[in-house]
């Protein structure tokens, strides 16, 4: 299985030649580590106020902008609702996130909705001489997954959530220990919670789960240690106590290669899990990134152990500033069934100007089954994302 992965990889990449690009965490801007621009060490949740800056002078676009004004004054506009921050150790921020969906393109049942896939409000609260001692809260709307909906289950769940709160102390620039409620530090972390490498693993977008976590970054090397007992909120019998980690090194300067592990388990299931990934700019704005992945699962009053394997290849082109071309190709096999299925979808992603994202995706999917043929599966993705 390992060489069918590899020789998936392998055709990809060759397919894809020496223009096969991606969008690995802005490091095809030049930057190698999510700490730049994100509160979080490991990225995701609110962005800093260099963060802000850049997501204005070098992510957006300048389409609506008279071409005389200063890069310097769209920098300042990037602020909570265009305004100076009245207190530099308080920082609030907003999100939201729409996604039009049309699933089955041209098929009998096809169907059509919108769905409102996050509305959060942030609070970071920032101090000490050199702000090393930091305290973040999210709290904000979580659906209820569509498996659930009109279920007891999902009855019972809130749509209301705190989706990310932990404090933080950093003694030095280059290490700190976080504790709260946050992502488990495994992978790449890509945007697509729908991605196999986010779905197999567990770690989709309400995955989130108390523990602590040691991060370390230095000039070519940064990792991290996370030790949870599963999200709190949630009931004992399903919470994943575990430990789990990701470390990557710079090579060649703008090129990243790394390895992640993760053990987890709850009152059903273990779960163990290994990545290698990689992360590489190609040239300024244009960059590549991979993670092939197996994933061990193991009843805990079973015998069987399934094994699962997932590839990603994504990419992202910057044609010029604020749009981007990008593409991503998934690969996802059993050990239970000799059957595999590939994904991959072109897409477009346009930051008009600060604070704002649009995004149009088509999937296909393909389900290669020896018994049987099966057709392919198209779906349209829209989304629309603001902050302030």
């Amino acid at each position: 299985m390992i060489k069918s992965l590899l020789l998936f990889f392998l055709i990809i990449m060759n397919f894809l030649g020496s223009k096969a690009y991606a969008y690995p965490h802005f490091i095809s801007l030049g930057y190698n580590s999510c700490i730049t621009c994100h509160y979080n060490p490991f990225g995701n949740g609110p962005i800093n106020d260099y963060g802000r800056s850049v997501s204005g002078t070098a992510i957006a676009s300048r389409d609506f902008y008279d071409e005389n004004k200063p890069e310097e004054l769209i920098a300042s506009e990037t602020a909570f609702f265009m305004k100076e921050a009245l207190n530099k150790h308080i920082k609030p921020f907003i999100g939201y996130r729409g996604m039009f969906y049309k699933s089955n393109l041209g098929q009998e049942g096809s169907k059509v909705e919108f769905i409102n896939m996050q509305f959060d409000a942030n609070l970071v609260v920032k101090f000490g001489e050199k702000d090393q001692f930091i305290a973040s809260g999210t709290f904000g709307y979580a659906p209820i997954p569509r498996a659930l909906q009109n279920t007891p289950t999902g009855d019972a769940m809130k749509e209301y959530r705190t989706r990310e709160h932990y404090i933080g102390y950093r003694p030095k620039p280059n290490w700190g220990i976080y504790f709260g409620l946050m992502d488990k530090t495994y992978g790449i972390r890509v945007a697509e919670h729908n991605s196999f490498s986010r779905i197999s693993t567990q770690l989709t977008q309400d995955d989130q789960a108390h523990g602590a976590i040691l991060h370390y970054s230095g000039p070519t090397f940064e990792g991290g240690l996370n030790a949870f007992v599963g999200n709190l909120a949630t009931k004992a019998d399903v919470r994943t106590k575990g430990f789990a980690g990701t470390f990557e090194q710079t090579v060649f300067e703008k090129n990243r290669i790394g390895a992640s592990f993760l053990s987890q388990k709850d009152d059903y299931l273990k779960t163990m899990a290994t990545a290698i990934h990689s992360r590489s700019q190609i040239t300024y704005g244009t960059s590549v990134m991979v993670e092939l992945g197996r994933v061990d699962k193991k009843p805990v009053n079973g015998t069987l152990t399934r094994k699962e394997y997932y590839a990603l290849l994504q990419n992202h082109i910057k044609t010029h500033r604020g749009l981007y071309f990008l593409n991503s190709v998934e690969y996802f096999k059993s050990s239970l069934d000799k059957n595999y299925r590939v994904r991959f979808g072109p897409g477009l992603q346009y930051y008009p100007f600060s604070k704002l994202e649009l995004r149009a995706d088509v999937y296909n999917t393909r389900n290669f089954n020896q018994e049987a043929n099966s057709r392919d599966r198209w779906d349209l993705l829209m989304q629309i994302h603001a902050w302030f």
